[in-house]
């Protein structure tokens, strides 16, 4: 494997990797504070490509850190499900940028045999330019994202071929032109297309964006198949068309209006109708969440708690008009106040008043919505645990799984909300944290 180095002597303790860290950043806080408005022009630019270069070591060095914790299978001695995952709560980088190391990382270095000794790397190359310092994080995913594009019926020297001509493409190339010639190295290496899946809606995706909470719009962002899009066409285009005005007065909407208004009327039919799945014990359903202080006369907001959106009072009052109600009454601190009592399972009360509270899987950073995912014992009820809200708790399924391997703990806060207490490899204070992200979206 790939080895850090100091003075020539190789790195294989913590105290190495610490003493070469500081030293590093020694450095690092010279380059930092240095005098850069006293170089003449030309100067400033190599001083630059100087630091890029740096930046692409360090990434060199993170993912090799990322496949040692890999080929170590720490994931599994630490309760995680991958190594991507590990990374991603031990040192707090996104989802994406654990996946993109651990990916480069089992690409350009060896791997362990079953049968003992190494794999030799699958891009050497690549590997090269990164342990050089002259390709970065961007260029690394492109490449890896081009080979692996590239159909099983190229022939290895072809392969090789194209992963020499997009490394040196990449070591003078920024990353948006390196799209380019990827995509027209995938064109001449299959032009018909065979490393797409043959049938379109299996790339189909549809994407629903954060709300805005100033203009109480949401984006969408996606791709339909032929019959999902024909299917649309269809369900919209009777309401899409132009209403005009009893007095001839033309319909001011434009045309994506029209559409947007088109597709509210679709879904609002279809609800009314009762046809759609059960989901969680209940057909679809809106809970609205009034404040006390609106039942006594006191102008509030409400929130519908299938979006999480904060509404005002005047379009509560338009949905009222025409709907299946389930009241809610909250107190200030919003715990629900009346709204079911517990059995032996978790019936639709409790878990609407649970799913009120939390909005969505209390674990920290999670975005899963409250409809996809589990309702949680906090004490378990094989040991004695009460099917209540006060022993209830919002999980995603991946989370809940974390839950039971031991490593993470949930418990109940004095505030009646649940908070989690993370491992000692996380936090070795094991501070309890919360998910606010389900709030910060309302």
């Amino acid at each position: 494997m790939v080895r850090l180095t100091m003075a020539g002597t190789a790195v294989t303790t913590l105290d190495d990797v610490h003493h070469v860290a500081e030293q590093v950043q020694t450095g690092l806080t010279q380059l930092l504070t240095a005098e850069y408005w006293k170089l003449p022009g030309p100067d400033l630019l190599d001083a630059a490509r100087t630091v890029e270069r740096l930046a692409h070591l360090t990434y060199a060095i993170q993912v090799t850190l990322a496949g040692e914790a890999d080929l170590a299978h720490l994931a599994q001695s630490h309760g995680q499900p991958s190594t991507a995952a590990l990374l991603r709560h031990a040192l707090t980088i996104s989802p994406g940028d654990a996946r993109g190391r651990v990916r480069a990382a089992q690409a350009v270095l060896p791997q362990d045999a079953i049968s003992g000794g190494e794999i030799p790397p699958r891009h050497p190359e690549l590997g090269a330019a990164l342990r050089a310092g002259t390709v970065g994080r961007e260029h690394t995913s492109i490449v890896l994202t081009t080979l692996s594009r590239l159909p099983s019926t190229v022939p290895a020297d072809l392969r090789e071929q194209a992963e020499t001509t997009l490394v040196e493409h990449a070591t003078h190339m920024d990353p948006i032109h390196l799209n380019r010639v990827a995509d027209r190295l995938l064109d001449a290496l299959d032009p018909d297309g065979h490393f797409e899946p043959p049938d379109p809606a299996d790339r189909a995706e549809l994407t629903l964006g954060p709300r805005d909470r100033r203009t109480g719009l949401t984006s969408i962002k996606g791709r339909l198949d032929d019959h999902t899009i024909a299917a649309f066409i269809a369900a919209t285009d009777p309401h899409a068309a132009p209403r005009p005005h009893t007095d001839g007065t033309k319909d001011p909407r434009p045309a994506p209006t029209r559409l947007a208004h088109a597709l509210t009327t679709v879904l609002d039919q279809h609800l009314a109708t009762g046809a759609g799945p059960v989901h969680a014990g209940e057909r679809p359903h809106i809970t609205m969440t009034v404040h006390y202080d609106a039942l006594t006369n006191r102008l509030g907001t409400a929130t519908l708690d299938a979006t999480g959106t904060t509404i005002s009072p005047a379009h509560a009052r338009q949905l009222l008009c025409d709907a299946a109600l389930i009241p809610a009454v909250l107190g200030a601190a919003g715990e629900p106040l009346d709204i079911g009592r517990a059995t032996r399972t978790w019936p639709t009360a409790i878990r609407r008043a649970i799913t009120l509270r939390d909005q969505g899987c209390v674990f920290p950073g999670c975005d899963r919505p409250a409809r996809w995912s589990d309702l949680h014992h906090i004490h378990h009820w094989a040991d004695g645990g009460a099917t209540s809200t006060s022993n209830g708790a919002v999980l995603c399924g991946h989370h809940h799984t974390l839950i039971h391997t031991g490593h993470w703990h949930i418990r109940m806060a004095p505030d009646g909300h649940p908070e989690i207490i993370p491992p000692t490899w996380i936090d070795p204070h094991q501070q309890p944290r919360r998910n606010t992200l389900h709030r910060i979206r309302q």
